[in-house]
């Protein structure tokens, strides 16, 4: 039992129910038990009983009877018998003779008074014209409590009652644990707006420190990565200006020199566009990373937009010795930015092609499941150890270093494929295949189509 609403569920319930059955086992050593059906037939049968015994002393014409019918504990019954409101034998009890009436006036031959004491007459069975009476302690008004007749209802009644209260008092108690849990799931889905203090209002102070605590955490990690963004963000900027300068001097350079250092030109060229590419992903990249919503919205033929990604892609493929194939299609449509979405689903499929094997194909499939539209792109390649599937969408991750340098890659590519598909709703995810090879996998929702 793991979960500390039901560990302070139970116990509080044991507790309560524990401190009910003490609480019943106490009261039934201070009062005497109310008669049961049972108990009060033994009851009314050992007043008649009583009464024989004494009329047979007074019969008998037996001195001391007072002494032989004395009751030996303070708690049992002294019985008197009277005849026509006169006292026939024992010690006379008073407003005993109007109960004695009474019992003669009943049906079944028995009333009962309760004042100071509790008197309880009984007509005699040998001799309607007696009745028996007999004085002793009140019983409690929550006597009841202790009976065997109504113990299925006492069981109820502390089974409700204390199970009312625990389950109060477990949630009372486990509330501010719900609380953090659920602002540390938000902060780990990236919502480092949350703030607990003040739903913790009313918790205990060691509660409510850490609360502050949580929220000052949230405030300091969402400075850091604000400020993170526009460093990048800035720096990016900054840097295109002197990648701008650095082209035009090239071509001045490369005018006025010989053809020998042509080769050195190239390299310095294609490394220049390299920079100039990976500086515009950092730019998209913090730009999905801001959170701020879409510019421009339209409706997107998605089936569409992967078949001409798909043939971009195949004209690369077929430079490295490999291919791309589309294989299921099936017709959906959303709302999003197509530009968005074309580079989200291309930095996908290019990846496949720089690490599948020579010689083999990239699949690619579209489905409709359900609301949602799931496009599967996989290749043949090495694969990606378990451990890293899910930090192969961060920016600047490499599994291989060395691979992946040679291979080209920025290392920023899968990051913006997940913004992107985040910012439409969906959710991107990877797995390694049967028989070899990754399967990266965009579930984006979809529109009806009716």
């Amino acid at each position: 039992m793991r979960s500390l609403f039901l560990r302070l569920l139970v116990s509080l319930w044991l507790a309560m129910a524990l401190l009910g059955g003490l609480f019943a086992v106490i009261h039934a050593r201070a009062f005497p038990a109310e008669a049961s059906s049972l108990r009060r037939r033994l009851s009314l049968r050992t007043i008649e009983l009583r009464a024989e015994r004494a009329l047979a002393c007074a019969e008998d014409g037996r001195a001391g009877c007072d002494e032989i019918l004395a009751p030996i504990d303070p708690r049992d019954l002294r019985v008197a018998v009277y005849r026509a409101g006169e006292l026939v034998a024992g010690r006379a009890i008073e407003g005993a003779r109007g109960v004695a009436e009474q019992a003669r006036r009943a049906g079944d031959g028995v009333a009962v008074e309760i004042g100071e004491q509790e008197l309880t007459a009984v007509v005699l069975r040998r001799d309607p014209s007696l009745a028996a009476v007999a004085v002793g302690p009140v019983r409690s008004p929550w006597v009841f409590f202790i009976m065997p007749d109504t113990l299925p209802y006492r069981l109820l009644a502390i089974i409700t009652v204390t199970g009312l209260v625990a389950v109060v008092l477990a949630r009372y108690l486990s509330r501010p644990i719900r609380v953090l849990r659920g602002a540390t799931q938000r902060m780990a889905a990236g919502d480092l707006s949350v703030r607990v203090a003040e739903r913790l209002t009313g918790a205990d102070s060691e509660t409510l420190a850490l609360g502050r605590d949580m929220d000052r955490m949230a405030e300091r990690i969402e400075e850091l990565l604000e400020t993170q963004r526009r460093l990048l963000c800035d720096v990016s900027h900054e840097l295109r200006s002197p990648l701008a300068r650095l082209n035009i001097a090239l071509e001045l350079v490369r005018r006025r020199s010989p053809p020998d250092v042509e080769p050195a030109f190239d390299r310095i060229e294609r490394e220049t566009e390299r920079l100039n590419g990976m500086i515009g992903e950092l730019l998209t990249l913090s730009r999905l990373e801001s959170g701020r919503p879409m510019e421009r919205t339209e409706r997107i033929d998605l089936l569409s937009l992967v078949e001409q990604v798909v043939e971009d892609a195949a004209f690369e493929a077929e430079q490295r010795g490999c291919g791309v194939a589309l294989g299921a299609r099936r017709a959906c449509s959303l709302d999003g930015n197509e530009e968005l979405l074309r580079r989200a689903i291309e930095n996908v499929l290019r990846n496949a092609v720089r690490f599948t094997e020579a010689g083999t194909t990239v699949e690619v499939d579209l489905e409709r499941a359900g609301d949602a539209a799931e496009l599967r792109v996989r290749d043949r390649g090495p694969g990606v150890p378990e451990a890293a599937l899910d930090d192969i969408f961060k920016p600047f991750y490499r599994v291989d270093e060395h691979r992946a340098r040679g291979a080209g890659g920025t290392g920023i590519g899968l990051a913006i494929t997940h913004q992107a598909v985040l910012l439409h709703g969906g959710e991107v995810g990877a797995r390694n295949a049967e028989g070899g090879g990754l399967v990266v996998t965009l579930r984006l929702p979809v529109v009806s189509e009716g």
